[in-house]
C-alpha cells in the first residue's frame, strides 16, 4: 500500500509542476448564500482565496497554493475562523475538487482529487494507533507525509512524532509544515508518557480551581482531562456520552476535569448547567484566540474536543484522545 501511495504522489507531484491552479466547487441547501468560503493556508492561516456562496453554491479557482494544506470556513469574515476550525484540512493540489459542508461541525470535507481522496482513504486508520500511519510517513518524506504526521499529533506522543520528524532528509526541515510542526510541539509541557501540567481557571462560581487539587483529591483515581468549548459542535455531541460516564463510575474513583475555550462566560455557565455536567468545570483566559492561550499550547492541543487521561497515582498521562465507547472501556477496565 504504503509503494502504491509514494508512486501517486510523485506523479501528483509532476501534475503539480503542470498546472498552475486548483478549483473548489461547493453546493447544496445547508450553504448559506450571502455568506463568504475563504481558503486558509494551513500553516499561516492567511487567506488564499474566497468566494461568495450565491443560490446555495460556490466556486473557487486560486493559483496560490501556500503550503500545500488548507482549510474551508464559511462565515461572513474570516476574522474567527482558526478560533472555530478544529480538523478537516484538505490538500491545494491542482485540478477540481468537491467541498461538502457540515452544518453539525461547521467544517468542510473535500475530496475529487488524488492528494483529498488519499487523505480520506487514510481516516480508518486515524484513532486506532495503528503502526501503518508511522510506516506511511517513512514511505512520504513529503508534504503528505507531514501532513499525516501532524495529525499523528492527536494520538501519538511528542517523543514518538519527533522521533519520525527526525528521519526527514535536511531538504524537508525548512518545508512550512516541517517548521510549524517544530513550533507546535516544543512549547509541550504535558503528553502522553509524562506528567500532567498544572493550571487553573475559574469555576462557574468564579472561584480558582487547578487541575492539581482534583488529580490530588482523596479518592480519585483517574481524571479525565476533557478540553471543550461551548462553540465546537463535536464538543457539545459528546456530552451525553460524558455524562454517562460520570454517573457510572464518578463513585469509584473517577473524576472529569472539564476546561473551556469560550469567550463568553454566560454562554458556558448555561451549557454546563443544561448539560447537567456536575464534575468540575473551569474557563480559561486567553489573549486573543484559543491557540494563544498557555494551556492549549502546554498540552499541544491542536483542536478541540481533546482529552488526556491521568493516573492519579503517578501523576502521568496513560491516555490520550479517546473518545465514546473506547473511553468507557478504558475507564471501566481500569476501575475494575
Amino acid at each position: 500500500m504504503f509503494n502504491r501511495i509514494a508512486a501517486t504522489m510523485a506523479f501528483c507531484l509532476v501534475l503539480s509542476a503542470c498546472s498552475r491552479s486548483y478549483v473548489i466547487k461547493g453546493t447544496g441547501d445547508v450553504l448559506v448564500d450571502g455568506q463568504w468560503v475563504y481558503v486558509l493556508d494551513g500553516v499561516e492561516w492567511s487567506v488564499l482565496d474566497s468566494a461568495l456562496v450565491e443560490n446555495g453554491s460556490f466556486r473557487i479557482k486560486g493559483h496560490n497554493f501556500g503550503s500545500q494544506t488548507g482549510w474551508l470556513y464559511m462565515g461572513e469574515t474570516s476574522d474567527t475562523a482558526q478560533d472555530q476550525i478544529s480538523d478537516d484540512m484538505f490538500f491545494l493540489e491542482p485540478g477540481t475538487a468537491t467541498a461538502v459542508y457540515d452544518p453539525e461541525t461547521g467544517m468542510f470535507s473535500v475530496s475529487g482529487t488524488p492528494w483529498n481522496d488519499m487523505y480520506s482513504d487514510l481516516a480508518s486508520y486515524f484513532g486506532n494507533g495503528s503502526d501503518e500511519l508511522a510506516g506511511l510517513v517513512r514511505e512520504n518524506h513529503n508534504a503528505f507525509g507531514l501532513s499525516v504526521l501532524s495529525e499523528m499529533c492527536g494520538m501519538y506522543s511528542t517523543a514518538d512524532v519527533r522521533q519520525l520528524m527526525d528521519d526527514f532528509p535536511d531538504r524537508m526541515k525548512t518545508h512550512p509544515l516541517y517548521v510549524s510542526l517544530e513550533e507546535f510541539i516544543e512549547p509541550i509541557k504535558g503528553d502522553l508518557g509524562l506528567q500532567y501540567y498544572d493550571f487553573e481557571g475559574h469555576n462557574t462560581d468564579g472561584d480558582t480551581v487547578t487541575l492539581g487539587s482534583i488529580v490530588n483529591r482523596e479518592g480519585v483515581r483517574y481524571v479525565l482531562l476533557d478540553f471543550w468549548a461551548t462553540w465546537c459542535g463535536p464538543c457539545r455531541a459528546e456530552i451525553p456520552a460524558l455524562v454517562k460516564l460520570y454517573e457510572n463510575f464518578r463513585n469509584a474513583g473517577f473524576e472529569i476535569f472539564g476546561v473551556s475555550f469560550d469567550h463568553n462566560s454566560n454562554k458556558w455557565t448555561e451549557i454546563v448547567r443544561e448539560y447537567d455536567m456536575r464534575w468540575p468545570n473551569v474557563i480559561t483566559e486567553f489573549p486573543s484566540g484559543p491557540r494563544s492561550s498557555t494551556i492549549w499550547q502546554a498540552y499541544g492541543l491542536d483542536g478541540i474536543p481533546w482529552n488526556y487521561l491521568i493516573d492519579t497515582s503517578t501523576g502521568e498521562i496513560i491516555a490520550k484522545n479517546i473518545h465514546g465507547e473506547t473511553l468507557y472501556s478504558k475507564v471501566e477496565k481500569l476501575l475494575k
